[in-house]
């Protein structure tokens, strides 16, 4: 692990487990790993080394692979803005799961990427297979106060800020962290109008029951709109393929967000 990304991490003294840094104590009965691995097996969404590594480009005999082209089209437009902006840069992407958009992001040699999460099993694939001298994955809470003040330049919610119950009490938290000119991105997540939340709602409770995993409903939480309108919200469009558009006719179900540090000193 290079220089830029040791300087993040405030705590002076923690373990590993098979090269995932345990920034907070494993205590797996205390979140909510359990219920969201059986979740994810019974969703077919465990998935083997050699497809994890192919992600987000996967076959169409894979499960979810409708999916998985949206969170393509996604990945590429936002990795390709990354890019774009041609300069050295610290990422959090927190709640990287498998960490394959960890590593995309850090395919960039000048991006420094950690990836964090709360679920152990998948940060050690996620090291296994893409541990490089720009990208690390941790295990921690983040509200623990793990990481040092104003280090990055972006926080990363992909697919992840629904397992977060406060979206205030969370980005208060992220701009501590961000660098001045730092800013918030959330990919491909689900946001409702204020009518839309208990229906919303009442959906997940009933997949969840289905699913004999009624515990994730205790983890699972809805956010609206105008839940972000304090934070001056930046809503960009997913291009898609003309596969998609005109083939297939279909729209992103997702719109990328882009919060700005309102902290500034």
């Amino acid at each position: 692990m290079n220089t830029n990304l040791l300087a993040v991490i405030k705590k002076e003294s923690y373990s590993s487990d098979e090269g995932v840094l345990l920034l907070t104590e494993y205590l797996p009965k205390q979140t909510h790993e359990e219920f969201y691995l059986k979740l994810r097996a019974k969703e077919n969404r465990i998935l083997t080394d050699d497809i994890v590594k192919a992600l987000p480009n996967i076959s169409k005999a894979v499960p979810h692979s409708d999916e998985w082209s949206f969170r393509k089209a996604t990945s590429d437009q936002f990795c390709k803005n990354l890019c774009d902006q041609n300069k050295m840069a610290n990422v959090l992407d927190l709640g990287c799961g498998n960490g394959w958009f960890s590593a995309k992001m850090a395919s960039h040699s000048f991006i420094h990427v950690i990836g964090i999460d709360l679920n152990l099993p998948e940060l050690k694939q996620a090291q296994r297979l893409f541990a490089s001298p720009n990208l690390q994955f941790c295990y921690g809470n983040i509200f623990d106060d793990i990481f040092s003040e104003k280090q990055f330049d972006y926080v990363v919610l992909n697919a992840s800020v629904q397992y977060f119950p406060s979206i205030s009490a969370l980005f208060s938290l992220l701009f501590t962290l961000l660098k001045p000119s730092g800013q918030i991105h959330i990919l491909d997540s689900p946001f409702y109008e204020a009518n839309d939340l208990e229906q919303a709602r009442k959906r997940t409770s009933i997949y969840y029951q289905s699913m004999h995993q009624p515990e994730m409903i205790n983890y699972y939480f809805h956010h609206s709109f105008n839940s972000l309108m304090p934070f001056n919200p930046i809503y960009t469009k997913i291009k898609l393929s003309f596969w998609h558009k005109v083939i297939k006719k279909s729209i992103h179900p997702f719109l990328w967000v882009t919060i700005k540090n309102s902290l500034t000193s």
